[in-house]
Parts: structure tokens; sequence; C-alpha cells
């Protein structure tokens, strides 16, 4: 029976959770963030290093996934994208997925151990099934993100600080504590909430040293020794993330700047609620049934260790308030399946424990969760991705080298529409294409070309254009070719007008579907700063600023609207609104921040407007 449930259980569920996180691996194209991992990662490792220092998640993801796609992709005989390729790109996910489950099924016996459960229903084989069919653990397993290995480094960690925690400090530095800090090393460098992983760990530690006895079901162990060991482990840690360091600090800098400002997560109950929701499953009743179960496992703990009991909470907690007192507005994009292994362990244990009082330890309330969950992930399974591929393969067929593809700015439509497509026309912003329209008419009328529009919104069709719709990517395909200056200018305006009133329409249905979590005001804003950039190319400057000044008011804190808004008001001869702007802009990004800022600052409210300019231009590295 040891042999059963230690070897055969975990391998059974292992290969299930590979043949879960197989399913359809390739069948929709890399969306948005996934194409900036496939763009950004196959860059050099000194080139990520430099992105990611300015990015909000740090390199060690990037740097895996693109050593690992650089070797295997490179095997193969094209470099286009590839349905093969968008499978090799999610694979290290998978691959970090289906580990996590293999190591959260070792904790959980361990921590089972830890309850003195060792003659009970094995419900580490329940923890692992539940985070196999957990929906969001698999929407992340089949992304080409760093969400998967997250999860599975804090998994790992946290299986090791326990393997090192109740075994004999003498013999397991290099053993367990050793891995132990270079896990949790490569975890601070996958996503910074790995702090929060590590902070939990730490305060167990320090809690259950304050109990000043062992559990009384393990062997007693030398609890000073252990704290030494557990300080040293850390303090490695910390010491091989020194590189990181300063730019660690400067992102918290930053947040401290603008995190009030940009208006934060909004209502903190409703933020709250989702983190309940995005752990799942769905639908809602069933997410706040495992909720519910997970508070009353909780209370269970305490009775046997309360110390497991707040490390439990605190896993929970911890992620769900940092976003809230920092403010970050990002935040709103959930990303919390690191937290479903201890989550779902907790809950299986609560479910073993209703079973032994109310069904005689009978399986059929874990079936009821297991179900559940099955279905949580069938949904999953049929969420529609924005269908990239398909847009530009539309593309790619069928535009001529005269044509002029523009793109939109709701959401970097030109980058990712641009990953895929590889036909022989341009693909120009709208303002590119206004400033440059003399040639660009010229060029297309000389060669029978016309222009063509990619966005997320169905713009409004005529007899000229006609939508064709890919999942959320929207082709407008000309019907007629029109090479009038004046007529092209009207209509790329048009079009970009359109989308400042797609934004909130376009972020509210995105959310809705499921895959993307766009925060409307962004989108909004990205919006109006295409429009003010395109308006400028038409040489109407008064209606940008009025474009720009918008779109900061509706993201404050927004360093490059500033800097837009800024300019286009120097260039009307507005000297005073320039300078105010551009000492906005310099009050977002500490980097600006210092003596000179300071020089600029009291110029400006003496009403030296021209040397607060030409202050400011030193600044930001700008010149008239």
């Amino acid at each position: 029976m040891s042999k059963f449930r230690f070897y055969v259980i975990p391998l059974t569920i292992t290969a299930l959770a590979l043949a879960l996180n197989l399913h359809h691996l390739s069948v929709d194209s890399l969306w948005e963030d996934e194409i900036l991992t496939a763009t950004f990662a196959s860059r050099s490792a000194a080139e990520v290093i430099h992105w990611t220092a300015g990015d909000i998640h740090p390199p060690l993801y990037y740097l895996l996934a693109g050593n690992f796609a650089s070797f295997v992709i490179g095997l193969g005989t094209t470099t286009v994208p590839t349905p093969a390729s968008d499978w090799l790109w999610r694979f290290p996910s998978v691959l970090a997925g289906v580990l996590t489950i293999a190591v959260t099924y070792r904790l959980t016996c361990l921590l089972q151990t830890m309850l003195g459960l060792k003659k009970s229903p094995n419900f580490a084989g329940v923890t692992a099934l539940l985070l196999c069919f957990a929906p969001i653990a698999i929407k992340y397993n089949q992304e080409a993100r760093m969400h998967a290995l997250f999860m599975f480094w804090s998994a790992l960690t946290t299986w090791l600080f326990f393997r090192a925690w109740l075994t004999n400090p003498r013999q397991n530095f290099w053993r367990y504590w050793l891995p132990f800090a270079i896990a949790t090393t490569a975890n601070l460098y996958t996503v910074y909430f790995g702090f929060l992983v590590l902070a939990n760990q730490v305060i167990f530690g320090i809690l259950d040293y304050s109990m000043e006895k062992p559990y009384r079901f393990l062997k007693p162990v030398r609890f000073e020794s252990k704290i030494k060991n557990l300080f040293m482990a850390v303090t490695l840690a910390l010491l091989f993330y020194l590189p990181w360091w300063p730019i660690l600090l400067n992102i918290l800098r930053r947040r401290a700047t603008v995190g009030a400002i940009e208006g934060g997560v909004g209502d903190s109950s409703i933020f709250l609620m989702n983190v309940v929701k995005s752990l799942g499953p769905l639908p809602l009743p069933v997410a706040w049934g495992f909720f519910g179960l997970f508070i009353i496992g909780l209370l269970l703990l305490a009775r046997r260790a309360w110390p497991l009991a707040i490390f439990a909470g605190l896993w929970l907690g911890l992620p769900s308030a940092l976003p809230i007192l920092l403010g970050d507005p990002r935040a709103l994009q959930f990303r919390y399946a690191f937290i479903l292994p201890i989550y779902l362990m907790v809950v299986a244990y609560a479910a073993w424990q209703i079973s032994a009082w109310l069904f005689a330890r009978s399986p059929y309330l874990f079936w009821l969760l297991l179900t559940c969950s099955f279905i949580g992930t069938l949904g999953i399974y049929q969420q529609t991705k924005p269908n990239w591929r398909a847009a530009a393969t539309y593309l790619n067929e069928r535009v001529s080298p005269a044509d002029v593809i523009l793109f939109g700015a709701l959401w970097d439509e030109g980058r990712f529409i641009g990953y895929y497509y590889h036909g022989r026309a341009q693909l120009l912003s709208p303002s590119f294409f206004v400033a440059n329209l003399e040639q660009n008419s010229q060029l297309m009328r000389q060669n029978n070309g016309r222009v063509w529009a990619v966005n997320r919104f169905a713009p409004t069709e005529s007899a000229i254009i006609k939508n064709h719709d890919f999942s959320g990517v929207v082709i407008s395909e000309p019907r007629l070719a029109v090479y009038e200056p004046a007529m092209l200018t009207k209509a790329t305006l048009d079009l970009a007008t359109q989308a400042v009133d797609q934004a909130y329409p376009w972020a509210t249905a995105a959310e809705a579907q499921g895959v993307l979590n766009p925060d409307p005001r962004t989108a909004r804003a990205s919006a109006l700063r295409a429009l003010g950039d395109t308006l400028i190319s038409a040489n109407r400057l008064a209606e940008a600023v009025t474009a720009y000044q918008t779109a900061v008011k509706i993201f404050p804190g927004w360093v490059d609207g500033f800097l837009a808004l800024a300019e286009t008001e120097e260039q009307l001869g507005h000297l005073e609104a320039a300078a105010k702007a551009y000492q906005q802009a310099v009050a977002f990004n500490p980097k600006w921040q210092g003596n000179m800022a300071n020089e600029a600052t009291d110029l400006l409210e003496a009403s030296e407007w021209a040397k607060a300019l030409e202050k400011y231009h030193q600044i930001v590295g700008r010149r008239k």
C-alpha cells in the first residue's frame, strides 16, 4: 500500500495532468501576453535583462523560455510562427504545471504527517487531483507566460522549507536548506510576489519557534538550529538576488509615486471577491463553496497546529492585500494560480474532515469537488482567444505590396498582428500614415494599392469597407480604392475616433470572455494618444492637445501622455502649459527626479517658462 500511495498514485495523477494540459495546446494562436513572451524572450540575454528592468516581471522566465525556444524551434526549417512553434512556446509552462502537481502531492503528504494523519485516507491524492483539474491552473499551464513556473517554484520552495524544518538541522543544510535558498532565488527572479511566499515561510518559522515544542507526531528537533539555518538560507537567497535589488527598489519608488494617482484596484471588496472568483472553479457559487471549505479548513487546522493555519491563511491573504496597499491597477489582471497548491490542500483537508463527520469517510464529497473542477476546466478549453494567427493569414494571402495596413491603438494591435503577419504590405500607425500621406497616396494610386485596417473593435461598415472578425481581431477590407488625401485623412481620423469611443465597451466585453482583463482606462488613454498623434500629423494641434489632456485625466501618472501634451503645447507656444505638463511627467518618473528637477520647479514657480522648459528638455533628454 505504501508503494502504491507514494509512486503509482502520483505518477497516475501526473500523467493525467500532462494529458489535460497538452489538450488543444496549439489550437489557439498565441494571444497578447504570449506574443510579448515570444517577441522579447527571443532576444539576447543582455537585451532581456535590460528590457525586464523596466517591466513588471523579472527576467528568469523569459531567459528560460527563450533559450528553450531558440533551441527546439531552431531545429525546425522555418523561422515564421506556426502552430508548432506556438506549441513549443507553451510547453515549458505545461512542464512547470505538471511538476507542480507532483510537488504538491509530496508537500501534502508531508503536511499530512505533521498533522498526525498517517492513517487517514489519502487526501494528498485528492489535493493533487483538485490541482490537476483546477481551471485557473490549466489556463496558465497552457500559456507562454511565467505564472505556471511561479506556481512551481512556490510549491517547490514550500516543500523544501517544510522538509528542512522537520529534519535534523545538523544534517540537512546542504540537502534541503541550500536547495531551498536556490529555489527561492529562482522564485524571486520569476515573479515579484515571490517575496510574499518567502515572507510567509519566515513568519511560519518564527511562529512555530514561539511554540517552544515540536509537533507531537514527530521526533524532537532543536529549534535554535532550525532558526539559524533558516536565517542563513534566506540571507543566501537575498545575496543571490543582489544584482536585482536596485531595480526592485526603483519599481517600489514608482508605485509609491503613482499608486494613489492611478486609482489602485478600485473597490477593495469587489477586488477581494474577484480573487475568490479567479481561484474558482466557476460558476461563482461553486467558487464560494471552495472558499467556504478553505475557511473551514483553516479553523480545523488551527485546532491541531495554529502556525500552519496562519501560514495557509497568509498564503491567500498576503497576495490579496498587497495590490490594495500598493494601489496597483494592473493587479486587476489576476495571476493567482500560485496560491492553488496550499489553497486546495486546505480545501481537501476540510472535505476530509467533513466526510469523516457526516459521511463516514465516504468519497462522495471528494467526487463532487473534482466534478465541479472538471466542469470548470471544460469552460477553459472553450474560451475564445483573439485569433491573431488567422487574421494575419487572411492578410498574408490577400494584400499586395502597394497596400497599406493601419493598426489600431487599443492594446498594441500593431505589435500583435505583426508577430504573425509576413506579407508584403506595410503595417503603419494612423499617425505615420497621415504624416506621409502625399507619398503614400501617390504610391497607392500608381500601383492600385488599397488601405486595410486591423482593430479589436468592428469599425462602422460602409460601401467601401467590409469587416471580417477573427475572434476579436477585426480586419477591415477595402471594397474600393481611395486615393484623395483629404478623404484618407478624414477616414483615418474617423477610425481613430471610433477607437476612443469603443475602448470601454471593448474592455468590458474582453473581460467577460475570460481571456483578457484589460484596464479600460488604459485602453481609452492609448486610443486618445493615437488620436492625438494623428491630429498632429494632420496639423490640428489644438485638437490634439484636447485629446492628450483627456488621456492624462483618465489615466493620471502616465509619463508618455504628459510628454506628448507638453511637446504639443510647446509647439503651440503655450509655454506655461508646456512647462506644467513636463513637471507632471518628471514627477511620475523617479529616474528624472533630483536637483535638476528641483531647479526646473523653482523656475516654473518664478514664471520663468522658457528657462524651465530648457531645464526640462535636459532632464527628459529632448530638445526643441
